[in-house]
């Protein structure tokens, strides 16, 4: 063997070698941030001795110096083993990002009062660790779990990370039963809204951050995020995980993945960003507390009404004495809750379609061009969900003031709040939860028309839950296309799929049937309680809405059992379960004779 077959031998051998010592150092630099983490959950959620306290701070001061000296030791082994000596690759960027950061921390504690606090230090370790985690939990290595399993265990491991971080004791004022603690932890992460605390006085503000988290991981869920720190941080993901977030957000183009999660979160942090601003005009004047408090207030429901969630941080939530009569504070906690349930492949669409004519525009304007007109348009499903979404929205209006006029209206004396108040009734069973009226007041009707509406829910792929505009549309359609003798679906000059037809009144079939089972539970666990709560508080949780008739604190632990199940169920959904758990049969090589079977 000549030197320079013997140099390639040593460089294949380095390379292993990397790889080897490479994964071990991840672990272990991914242990020392788990270490800190739950070392920062004890030092803040649990009581101990002072002397425990300055050694607890005294480990998690070590703990940036340690990380900073293996990234070092990892940095400078991957640049000695590597065949390219560059220093800097794509693949280095995160150890670069996490290395400078722990440095200039490190560097400025000793210069800055906030970079000393501790306070800061937990910030700085929890969050290098929640990158960690999102970054490791893309790396999916069962290669025989199917995309709906993985979507199924993520909301399931978030919701039980959720039970134990509120089971915290600087989490709640006083104790908080296990039960509790599961169904809130479900009901934040499945957007849900319904609480058997009340959430503004029993949670402390760690508790409400607890809450905020879940609510936001759980209403974009938690695959878009860590896939999206893993194609940040690693430069790409695996080609399995392309698949797996393709089939979750519902898109035809894998191959521009990264760009539509982009355009995701950028759409949601900056719908959020504004209603915040927007709460806090309308309603600082109006509560009690500082800035601070006030602006956490904005936060806080800005983020719960566009992922549709219904949670509040104030007694009576929105039915408060305080912002009951701001009108304008509800319009934009409506539009919010809209804007979180058209669902993410319309927005993506409405962007692409406005962005083509735009540039038509602009080049007519300003360059003198003939305008052409595009070839892309809004597709059927995007006119589909905002046809249904606009017709929902001024029907349920219509019909919620004629209701409501001389009964719960009658305490707004203007016009302009009456109308407020019936298209804020018409939007928040959408699967939004939150209330400025005594649900408890409301008219026979009106609980009926909510049943409807909190049934059929948002758009796909969107914050809210329900079995989707899309659903009840389809099924609306058939039925209107068998009346009059045609054999298809058609709508907006397309064609409709027989397999999305299919698939529609297979979600109406499954729902009824998880809603009769529900119904059925509760009246046994708790026969006590009218029919038409137990059914209005089993819509509410398979729909994920979270609106309720002044029930949900007096559920028996049964009950509370079987509203979790169905808030689970409405949020990931039993078909998305079914489809992951059967085994796919191949039917294209043969077919049987066709026959008929009478149905009327």
């Amino acid at each position: 063997m000549n030197l320079k077959d013997k140099w390639v031998d040593y460089e294949d051998k380095l390379s292993l070698l990397e790889d080897k010592i490479v994964k071990r150092l991840n672990r272990i630099i991914f242990l020392a941030l788990l270490s800190g983490f739950l070392l920062i959950i004890y030092q803040i959620g649990f009581p101990k001795e002072n002397y425990i306290v300055s050694w607890v701070n005294g480990v998690l001061r070590q703990i940036p110096r340690v990380l900073m000296i293996l990234f070092l030791v990892k940095w400078f082994f991957k640049l000695v083993a590597s065949r390219f000596k560059v220093i800097f690759q794509r693949k280095h960027i995160t150890d670069f990002i996490i290395f400078s950061s722990l440095f200039l921390f490190n560097f400025l504690k000793g210069l800055n009062d906030i970079f000393s606090s501790e306070y800061f230090l937990y910030i700085l370790i929890t969050t290098f660790f929640l990158l960690r985690l999102m970054v490791v939990s893309a790396e999916v290595k069962n290669s025989l779990m199917s995309p709906s399993i993985l979507f199924t265990i993520s909301f399931s491991a978030l919701i039980f990370w959720g039970t134990a971080m509120l089971l915290i004791p600087s989490a709640t004022h006083g104790n908080l039963s296990l039960i509790d603690s599961l169904f809130t932890a479900t009901s934040a992460v499945c957007v849900t809204g319904l609480a058997t605390v009340d959430v503004s006085s029993k949670f402390t503000n760690l508790g409400h951050d607890i809450i905020l988290a879940l609510i936001q991981v759980g209403g974009l869920g938690l695959m878009t995020f860590t896939n999206f720190f893993a194609v940040l941080f690693r430069g790409g993901m695996s080609l399995r995980n392309h698949l797996i977030l393709s089939n979750i957000i519902e898109t035809d183009q894998p191959n521009s993945l990264f760009s539509i999660l982009k355009k995701i979160l950028f759409y949601t942090f900056a719908v959020e960003i504004a209603g915040a601003i927007l709460i806090f005009i309308f309603t600082h004047a109006n509560l009690p507390g500082g800035a601070f408090s006030d602006w956490y207030f904005s936060f806080f429901h800005a983020i719960s009404a566009f992922c549709n969630a219904g949670f509040s941080t104030i007694p009576d939530g929105l039915f408060n004495k305080n912002i009951r009569y701001s009108y304008n504070f509800q319009l934009v906690i409506s539009l919010l809750i809209v804007f979180g349930g058209i669902g993410f492949p319309v927005v993506i669409d409405m962007y692409q379609t406005s962005k083509s004519y735009l540039k038509s525009f602009i080049r007519y304007f300003f360059f003198n061009e003939r305008i052409s007109f595009q070839a892309r348009n809004l597709g059927v499903h995007s006119k589909l969900v905002l046809t249904s979404t606009f017709v929902l929205l001024v029907a349920g209006t219509v019909v919620y003031y004629f209701l409501e006029f001389n009964n719960v209206l009658r305490e707004h004396p203007t016009a302009y709040g009456k109308w407020v108040q019936s298209f804020f009734g018409a939007v928040t069973p959408r699967t939004a939860g939150f209330n400025t009226v005594d649900m408890g007041k409301l008219m026979q009707g009106t609980i009926l028309v909510y049943i409807l509406l909190m049934w059929i829910g948002a758009a796909p792929s969107s914050t809210g839950g329900g079995i989707k505009v899309t659903t009840f549309t389809l099924a609306i359609t058939n039925v209107v296309a068998l009346a009059r003798g045609k054999d298809r679906v058609e709508l907006f000059k397309r064609e409709i799929s027989n397999s999305s037809i299919l698939r529609a009144f297979v979600v109406i079939f499954l729902s009824l049937l998880i809603l009769g089972v529900a119904i059925f539970m509760v009246s046994i666990f708790d026969p006590q309680i009218p029919l038409h709560k137990v059914a209005f508080e089993c819509f509410s949780a398979y729909g994920t809405v979270g609106l309720s008739l002044n029930l949900t604190p007096q559920l028996s632990d049964g009950s509370k059992l079987v509203l979790i199940v169905s808030m689970f169920l409405g949020r990931v959904g039993l078909f998305t379960m079914l489809f992951g758990i059967f085994k796919k049969v191949d039917c294209e090589n043969y077919r049987y004779p066709k026959d008929s079977v009478q149905v009327l």
